[in-house]
């Protein structure tokens, strides 16, 4: 045993240098058949989302990945997917303020080493979140439509809205703003409106959030008293050439606006006629821009002469009828008067048709269908049986008054 141990003893250093050797052959080995490389890794490499500190906001971009240098053995290096990293950063504890933040990355394959992180910290500013309740403002512009006014009332669902964000930001924030135009509108404009936050020079105030981002905006829009539209209705005077008929006859604009006081607006006709038109021997189209028969006491508000085209063509045959308009879809409760009272239907066809046409085969309609109470400007519909056609309108629209039916007074007794 003391032999053994004395040969041991004597052989020890070479029996280390052997099995260094012998590590080293195989590291050579391994070394040729797996060699070690250090390279940057082709793709950049994503920074997981901080969790951030309570009732606190990252205020500025900051670079959100990073570049790795890795070495490694080859068949590792070859293997790696952009999976195998993780790249956060640790924000615990920090207050407002700006922060240069280390990067920290972890690499789940061995072996290998990470050499280089570009970059190796993010610049972080932290700023308080705050929230505070502030006005929706209004603003209107553009003007209704000739005879129609707006109402002060402007109705806003909702009238305020909660702003939140950083604190600084917040306290900027004076009242949350959209603009809406009533420029020639002639009804009620209602409408969903995106808002934006402004500052008290009306400025808009950036990386704060809107709860809700849109409104709902009313605004009333009604006809003014001192003004009025009517139907412009067409007189004409002498027949035109034999072998030719008036197929149309249309007015441009159908409508013209009148001024006076509310008495007169309120007295006036559905509609106003021209001075006579002479059409007498015509053979081809009339054109002309003709006088309004209107009171003295309304005037015609601004350029609104109306051109009246008198269409005039070889003809089969053709009649004009006056028809009292039927009415239809008026709601129960509701009584409605027309002026003018009848309008004149140019009817077109094969003469025999219209030699034996009665007054009853014609018809012309005012649909009242879900319209409310007041006066309504409508173009009558004309219904003519097979074969026929109506040419045109006259006056291309009526005035329709709508109102609730009188409660009939109970008759006395005579007992």
């Amino acid at each position: 045993m003391k032999t053994v141990l004395r040969w041991m003893a004597g052989n020890l250093p070479l029996m280390i240098l052997a099995l260094i050797l012998a590590s080293l052959a195989w590291v050579v080995a391994v070394e040729q058949e797996d060699p070690t490389v250090e390279e940057p890794y082709p793709y950049p490499i994503p920074i997981t989302p901080p969790e951030l500190p309570p009732e606190m906001l990252i205020m500025n971009e900051f670079t959100k990945q990073v570049l790795v240098t890795i070495r490694a053995p080859r068949s590792v290096w070859d293997s790696l997917q952009v999976d195998d990293f993780t790249v956060t950063i640790d924000l615990t504890g920090l207050g407002p303020g700006t922060y240069q933040v280390p990067v920290q990355l972890t690499l789940d394959k061995q072996p290998s080493r990470v050499i280089l992180v570009e970059p190796d910290s993010v610049t972080l500013e932290l700023e308080q979140k705050a929230e505070r309740v502030v006005p929706v403002r209004v603003q209107i512009e553009g003007k209704p439509a000739l005879g129609y006014l707006r109402r002060a009332t402007t109705l806003v669902d909702p009238n305020e809205v909660l702003v939140s964000g950083p604190s600084s930001y917040v306290a900027q924030v004076v009242q949350v703003f959209t603009l809406v135009s009533v420029e020639d509108a002639d009804a009620d404009i209602e409408e969903e409106l995106e808002l934006q936050p402004q500052d008290s020079e009306g400025q808009t105030v950036p990386h704060v959030t809107l709860t809700p981002e849109i409104v709902n905006v009313h605004i009333p829009i009604e006809r003014s008293s001192y003004y009025c539209s009517l139907g412009v209705k067409v007189v004409l005077e002498g027949e035109v050439a034999p072998g030719y008929r008036v197929t149309n006859v249309s007015v441009e604009p159908p409508e013209v606006t009148v001024f006076g006081t509310p008495d007169v607006i309120e007295a006036l006709p559905g509609s106003i006629e021209t001075e006579p038109i002479d059409v007498e021997g015509a053979q081809a189209d009339v054109i002309v821009r003709p006088a309004l028969n209107i009171s003295s006491s309304v005037a015609i508000v601004s350029d609104q002469q109306p051109e009246v085209r008198v269409s005039i063509e070889a003809i089969q045959s053709s009649l004009t009828m006056e028809i009292t308009p039927e009415l239809q879809g008026l709601r129960p409760g509701l009584t409605a008067t027309v002026s003018p009272g009848t309008v004149e239907v140019i009817l077109s066809g094969p003469l025999p048709m219209l030699e034996i046409l009665e007054a009853g085969d014609v018809r012309v309609v005012l649909e009242l269908f879900d319209l409310p109470r007041g006066t309504h400007q409508l173009e009558p519909q004309v219904v003519v049986p097979e074969g026929l056609t109506a040419q045109s309108v006259n006056p291309a629209t009526v005035q329709v008054e709508i109102f609730v039916s009188p409660t009939p007074t109970p008759k006395k007794s005579t007992d």
